[in-house]
């Protein structure tokens, strides 16, 4: 009696320990998100086998636009984490159009800074990357705040001298106006960054918080950086 009390006790904790059943879920591994730049986990697919208006877009993208709706030349923030990881505003994204639709749709064109494209026909469930077969170019980018190399420069000394008085009051700490860059043409700053001084009918000078100083002849519609030194 003792010994079958004993092989009873056994079994039923053998039992309680047994292994999972065959076919038990098991969880599904999670891929890795590839490294910015990294583009060779993707298939790719050559912009000519993708609808039309894909290329339309491509080169309006190249051409700067003018874009179709706002959104457009947006920064694009891979929150699906399907797109190489890389700093925020490393992608712009862009609209592709679908005939018959009265609104953007579901298709886009997302494009990295280093010349990568890369389609989504089912807003950003999933993403080839284009062959545009021409090599690519990034898309134009804004200039940072502050950057004003991309302007011609101007020397100083070669202002009038009403104009040199004024440079050296916005250098002295001068406050002048709030100049709110609506033409757009100096890098894109926060509210406040730019001051605005006078110099005559329709020249003026602005400077920046970061010490630069920009000079319009005509009314804000083209500027110059100074060179202060020279």
């Amino acid at each position: 009696m003792t010994m079958l009390l004993g092989l009873l006790l056994a079994l039923v904790g053998g039992l309680g320990s047994a292994a999972p059943a065959v076919g038990a879920e098991q969880a599904a591994p999670v891929a890795a998100q590839a490294a910015c730049g990294d583009t060779s986990g993707f298939e790719t697919t050559p912009l000519g086998s993708l609808p039309p208006e894909a290329t339309d877009t491509y080169e309006l993208i190249r051409s700067d636009g003018p874009y179709p709706y706002p959104e457009d030349d947006t920064v694009f923030q891979n929150r699906e984490g399907l797109l190489p990881d890389c700093d925020e505003g490393y992608y712009r994204e862009y609209t592709v159009e679908t005939p018959g639709l009265d609104h953007r749709g579901a298709r886009r064109i997302v494009a990295g800074s280093d010349g990568e494209y890369f389609y989504t026909d089912d807003h950003y469930a999933s993403f080839v990357l284009i062959d545009t077969g021409d090599g690519g170019t990034p898309p134009p980018q804004e200039p940072e705040c502050g950057d004003t190399s991309a302007l011609d420069t101007v020397a100083l000394s070669s202002l009038s001298q009403d104009a040199q008085a004024v440079v050296a009051d916005a250098k002295g700490g001068a406050t002048g106006t709030t100049y709110e860059n609506r033409e757009g043409v100096l890098p894109d700053c926060e509210a406040g960054y730019y001051r605005l001084f006078e110099v005559g009918a329709q020249d003026r000078v602005i400077s920046g918080e970061g010490g630069e100083i920009v000079y319009t002849p005509d009314h804000y519609s083209t500027f110059q950086a100074v060179d202060v030194d020279a």
